[in-house]
C-alpha cells in the first residue's frame, strides 16, 4: 500500500465517525482528555492543511496552524475539508524536498529548521492521525458507543501486522 492510499484510508476512518456521531457528542468536552472529539479532529486535519499550505513555499510549520473552530463545530464543513484534503493527497505526483520549522519550549523565538520531504511529512501525518484516532476511540467507547468503528481504528499498522502474525 502506498502513502497516498494509506492517508486516504485513514481520513476515511474519520469520515466514518463523522457520518455517525451526534453533534452533541462531537463537541462535548471529555474531562479525562480536557478536549472534545471535535478538537482532536480539528488538530488532525490542521496538520494536513499545514502540510499542503507549506508545499508552495517549501516550508512546513505545524506550530503556525490556523486552528479553525468551524472544524470543531460544523460537521458538514469538516466533511468538506476532509474531502478536499483527500483530493490533494491523491493528486500528489512526486516527492519534493521541504524544510520543517519547529520551536521547542515556551519562550524561544528561534525556529529550528530541519530538512525533510513531502513523503516523510505525509508519513508523519499518518502516524499523527493514528495516535489521535486512538484517543478518539476511547472517547467514543465511553461517550458514544452507538458508533460502529472501522476495524483497526486508532491502531498502528505495525501493531496490526504484529497481532496478525502472533495469531497465525
Amino acid at each position: 500500500m502506498n502513502l497516498k492510499n494509506t492517508a486516504g484510508q485513514i481520513l476515511d476512518q474519520v469520515l466514518t465517525v463523522l457520518d455517525q456521531i451526534k453533534a452533541e457528542d462531537y463537541t462535548a468536552q471529555i474531562p479525562l482528555l480536557s478536549a472534545s472529539i471535535s478538537q482532536h479532529v480539528r488538530h488532525i486535519l490542521e496538520f494536513y492543511i499545514c502540510l499542503f499550505e507549506g508545499l508552495d513555499k517549501g516550508i512546513i510549520n505545524y506550530d503556525n496552524r490556523k486552528r479553525d473552530v468551524r472544524i470543531e463545530n460544523e460537521t458538514a464543513f469538516t466533511l468538506t475539508v476532509i474531502q478536499q484534503l483527500k483530493e490533494k493527497i491523491y493528486s500528489i505526483k512526486d516527492n519534493c524536498d521541504l524544510i520543517l520549522q519547529i520551536k521547542y519550549g515556551d519562550v524561544t523565538d528561534v525556529d529550528i529548521e530541519l530538512k525533510t520531504n513531502l513523503y516523510r511529512e505525509l508519513t508523519y501525518n499518518i502516524e499523527h492521525t493514528v495516535h489521535h484516532l486512538a484517543i478518539i476511540k476511547h472517547s467514543i467507547i465511553q461517550n458514544a458507543s452507538y458508533i460502529h468503528l472501522p476495524e483497526n481504528f486508532g491502531i498502528a499498522s505495525s501493531t496490526v501486522r504484529y497481532t496478525h502474525q502472533k495469531h497465525q
